[in-house]
């Protein structure tokens, strides 16, 4: 700046004259009218996210997911197949069968495949090892599917709908069967994403971001909703809380030392508060957070 300054200042003193030879070579010169051109007008730079590679594939996951078990193609009923079929004893066998389908398709066919794992996965909170072992055989293959996997897991409470926590409803309300079916289902999803989200993370198929925002928010949930009064409603919420903490806590190694230590602090500080300050806090999910607690010390 100071050098700019300085620089133009200099316009303003007495000059010297130019020599007569220079001003004769000047005056050789050629004069050639400068043509106008008008100035163009600057066009705004597009801003891009993080999230603009992303966008292609959450716009049309919603779609698929809602569609996700229609078969009609013949190779996406293999892959349905294989997916009722995987176990760790044909692992390998149907894997690459999967990769084979995979590698002569388009990445719309991907999408509905990984769609299908990954509500296979949730749906049925026992398979949720094997789908992480199958998601991670697959990857090694065709590494998309790691990024397929990462919007479902960020739309996860979009794509099924977790908003409102149902309860067990009422012998004499209409439908009962039906919704205590719905209910039923409802905490076998949720528990289901827990045990997935946390294999994909021990498998380095999604970050340890993903997890840590995921606990983060049902921490807060959790202590938001356990100083409410008690009610049915409330019980439900904080019991499946507890339920999602227990279930990541379990599953974590030893080396996720940061999610071990979130999980750790903020369980404990609710547990070692007055029993009367936390009164949707029942004895079944102070079971359960303390069970999560000691999931969390042992290394």
């Amino acid at each position: 700046m100071v050098t700019s300054a300085l620089i133009y200042s200099l316009r303003f003193e007495a000059k010297l004259c130019l020599p007569d030879a220079m001003k004769a070579r000047i005056g050789q010169l050629r004069v050639i009218p400068a043509q106008y051109r008008p100035a163009r007008p600057m066009r705004a730079k597009r801003e891009y996210t993080p999230l603009d590679k992303a966008n292609w594939r959450s716009s049309i996951i919603a779609d698929i997911v809602r569609k996700v078990r229609e078969t009609t193609d013949t190779q996406y009923d293999e892959m349905f197949g294989i997916f009722n079929k995987i176990a760790d004893q044909n692992m390998d066998k149907l894997s690459q069968e999967a990769i084979a389908i995979l590698v002569g398709r388009d990445q719309e066919f991907r999408l509905r495949v990984t769609a299908l794992l990954f509500d296979k996965a949730i749906r049925g909170s026992a398979y949720a090892r094997v789908m992480a072992d199958l998601a991670m055989i697959l990857n090694a293959k065709i590494p998309e599917v790691s990024e397929d996997l990462a919007i479902h897991v960020q739309m996860f409470g979009t794509l099924y709908d977790m908003k409102d926590t149902l309860t067990f409803p009422k012998i004499d309300e209409p439908e009962f069967d039906d919704k205590v079916v719905e209910w039923a289902k409802q905490k076998d999803v949720r528990r289901g994403y827990a045990r997935f989200l946390t294999h994909l993370y021990s498998r380095e198929l999604v970050s340890g971001q993903a997890l840590q925002e995921s606990m983060q928010k049902v921490l807060m949930d959790l202590k938001d909703t356990l100083v409410q009064a008690k009610s049915e409603q409330s019980e439900e919420n904080v019991t499946q809380f507890a339920d999602f903490i227990y279930e990541i806590a379990k599953l974590l190694k030893a080396t996720a030392v940061e999610l071990r230590g979130l999980i750790l602090s903020n369980v404990e500080g609710i547990l070692d508060r007055p029993r009367p300050e936390l009164p949707s806090l029942n004895l079944r999910s102070r079971f359960k957070l303390e069970d999560a607690v000691k999931c969390v010390k042992v290394c």
